[in-house]
Formats: structure tokens, C-alpha cells, sequence
């Protein structure tokens, strides 16, 4: 009986050990799996001396502006000399204790960047602020309207805020960002418009709901997107024939001329709605995705990302992919339902209070609180 005892035992621990072995190789695998992925991507760290341009490039506009409905002259001079004073004053009076440097918070700055192909810089399209709160199980999106008006630091100039992207980077749009909302935000992921494209085609495609003022413009940016390929993929021009409010399914151009457009609505919010509908399904996409089609999505997207997350950073956040998936997500756009309208040399531009949103951005992102409203 004994030696049936020892050799059950035996028999036990040999299992046992294959299947802690077993274990060890699959995670390892897995571990070498995700850094194969994570060293494709373009690792650009920020830097402390970067180069600022004295003037913006003439970027080419592929699609007309229509004439302005927010004002038809320009905004008085004493007014627009006060809200910059205001500006100044605000940031002014934020101080370095005020700054919202949590260890449970993880800031990272989504950049969609407008530069073509030959282009060596571009506007940021695109800002989208993701904070992780580990303590209060909240994933907060915030939006920046491209055209609100700040002050870009260093420079000492104001501009619409995508301007800050094509001046001096992501590290002059971080300042910037620091400076008038009171944010702090030190990492960052950035894509363009090509390597958009190519994750809806990769992905099939999107459905969303097209309405009949969309139309015009919707089909306007679907040009511009046609101008962005190979001259041999511009054959079919993809041009939506009607809309009358329904789901239709879009490929890679369409989806990004669907999330360009603010011709229609209220403009650049409008345009911003769609941008998280867009967003949302492409996570929808992804959570029901086949291997196969996933590891297709990785290769080619990856290597297109820009990022100065490191390997170690890219590595925290997939292991916290299982607890973050269930925390309660809140998308939102700054400004929401306080701002006005400015014309500055025929131009318009998005006024805001930013004590109000650095106070509101706050209660967002390090409290569980509900953000005052005005």
C-alpha cells in the first residue's frame, strides 16, 4: 500500500510540474507574443529642447470653407484684447500645487493628425485626453475642440489650439495644454489619416447613420480622403448616392471623411459626436474580433502608431485590460455648453472660460463627483 501511495504521489507531482511548466511556457509565449507587437510601434520620447516654428506652413485646404454663420465682422478689438487678458490672468493664478499629478490616474493624449503624405508636419486634427482612474474605476475621454482659442506658451502667441501641434509637436501642445487647462499630460499616442483608414478596411468597415443635411459635405470629405491614396485606389471615389437617416456601411474613406466633416449641425461639436460614435464602434469591432483578424490589425496599424509610451508602459496597460474593461466610461468635449464665438481676421474661433473647464476637467478626471454646471 505504500508504494501504491508513493507512486500516486509520484504520478501527482509529475503532473502537477508539467502543468506549472505548461503554464510558464504559455505565458512566456504570450509575453513575447505582445513585445514582438509592442516593438513594431514608432517610439518617439519627448524631448525638453524641441524646435518651434516661426510660422505655420500654408497647408492646402482639400475641401472650401463655406461662409461663416457664427459672425460676419470681425469680433471688436477690446473684446478680443480682454479675453486674452483673462486667459493670461487664469493661467496666471493656477499655481504648480494645482496641479493634478495622481499616481492612480493614468493621462494619455490621443493625436489624429491631418498631415499628408510628403508633408513634414500637420495640425492635430484630432485631441482626444483618455484618463485612467484606478481609484475611482472611471476611464474619462475628453474632447479638445481644435478651434478654441489659446494661448500657445513659449511662442507667447494666440492661436486656434491645432495650431500648437504644427508650431512645435506634441511636446508644444502638451505645454499648451498644461498652460490653459491646467492639465498635466506627459505621454501620448498619435496616428494620421492613413493609418486610419487602413484599420476600418482591416476591421470591415463601419455602420453608422447617415442624414440627408449630411449629405453635401459628407461626400466633400470623401474626396478629400480619395486625395490621400495611391492614384490607382482613387478609381472608385466612393461617393455616398443618398441618406436619409439609416445605417449604412462604410469603408476605410468614408469612416474618416464621416469623422472629418463640421459643415453641418453645430460644427466642430457636431463633428466631434461623430468622432466618439466612430471610436465606439471601433471598440465594439475589436471586443468580437477573430485572432486572425486581430493579428492582421496589429501589423499593419501598429508600426503606423507614434507613441512615447515605453515597453514597460505598453505592458502595465495590457495587464490592466481586464480590470479596466469594466469601468464606467465617460466621453465628453471641452467646451460643452459654455463658450461663444469669435472673428479674428475674417477667421472664427471657439471662446471659453478655462477656470470654469480646468475646475470642470478636474472633477472629471480625479473625483467621482458630477462636474458643476453653469
Amino acid at each position: 500500500m505504500k508504494m501504491k501511495k508513493k507512486s500516486v504521489g509520484k504520478i501527482i507531482g509529475i503532473v502537477a510540474g508539467c502543468i506549472v511548466a505548461a503554464i510558464a511556457v504559455f505565458g512566456v509565449s504570450c509575453y513575447l507574443i505582445l513585445l514582438h507587437y509592442i516593438n513594431k510601434r514608432n517610439y518617439v520620447p519627448t524631448v525638453e529642447n524641441f524646435t518651434i516654428l516661426d510660422e505655420t506652413p500654408s497647408f492646402i485646404e482639400d475641401v472650401l470653407n463655406p461662409t461663416s454663420t457664427q459672425a460676419s465682422t470681425d469680433t471688436d478689438k477690446k473684446e478680443v484684447e480682454s479675453y486674452k487678458n483673462n486667459v493670461e490672468s487664469q493661467a496666471e493664478n493656477t499655481s504648480e500645487s494645482d496641479e493634478q499629478l495622481v499616481s492612480d490616474v493614468y493621462n494619455i493624449l490621443l493625436v489624429g493628425s491631418d498631415i499628408r503624405p510628403g508633408d513634414q508636419v500637420g495640425r492635430s486634427d484630432t485631441m482626444i485626453l483618455v484618463s485612467i482612474n484606478k481609484e475611482t474605476k472611471r476611464i474619462v475621454a475628453t474632447s479638445f475642440l481644435r478651434d478654441t482659442y489659446v494661448k500657445i506658451p513659449i511662442k507667447n502667441e494666440f492661436h486656434k489650439l491645432n495650431a500648437a501641434y504644427a508650431f512645435g509637436g506634441i511636446e508644444l501642445l502638451f505645454e499648451t495644454l498644461q498652460y490653459n487647462y491646467s492639465v498635466n499630460v506627459d505621454r501620448y499616442v498619435a496616428v494620421d489619416f492613413l493609418s486610419f483608414i487602413d484599420a476600418i478596411d482591416i476591421l470591415g468597415g463601419l455602420d453608422v447613420q447617415v442624414y440627408e443635411d449630411e449629405l453635401y459635405w459628407f461626400n466633400q470629405y470623401i474626396h478629400a480622403s480619395n486625395l490621400l491614396v495611391e492614384p490607382a485606389e482613387r478609381e472608385h471615389s466612393d461617393y455616398v448616392d443618398h441618406a436619409d437617416g439609416s445605417y449604412q456601411h462604410l469603408n476605410g474613406k468614408q469612416a474618416l471623411a464621416y469623422a472629418r466633416f463640421r459643415y453641418v449641425g453645430n460644427g466642430d461639436f457636431t463633428r466631434t459626436d461623430r468622432q466618439r460614435r466612430v471610436v465606439q464602434n471601433i471598440f465594439d469591432k475589436v471586443k468580437t474580433m477573430d485572432v486572425a483578424t486581430l493579428m492582421k490589425l496589429l501589423d499593419s496599424i501598429i508600426p503606423q502608431i507614434t507613441t512615447n509610451l515605453t515597453t514597460d508602459e505598453c505592458m502595465d496597460l495590457i495587464a490592466m485590460l481586464p480590470e479596466i474593461s469594466k469601468y464606467e466610461i465617460i466621453s465628453w468635449h471641452i467646451p460643452d455648453d459654455d463658450f461663444k464665438y469669435m472673428t479674428i481676421d475674417g477667421d472664427d474661433v471657439v471662446a471659453i472660460d478655462f477656470s470654469y473647464y480646468m475646475k470642470k476637467l478636474y472633477n472629471y478626471i480625479y473625483t467621482d463627483a458630477e462636474p458643476e454646471t453653469k
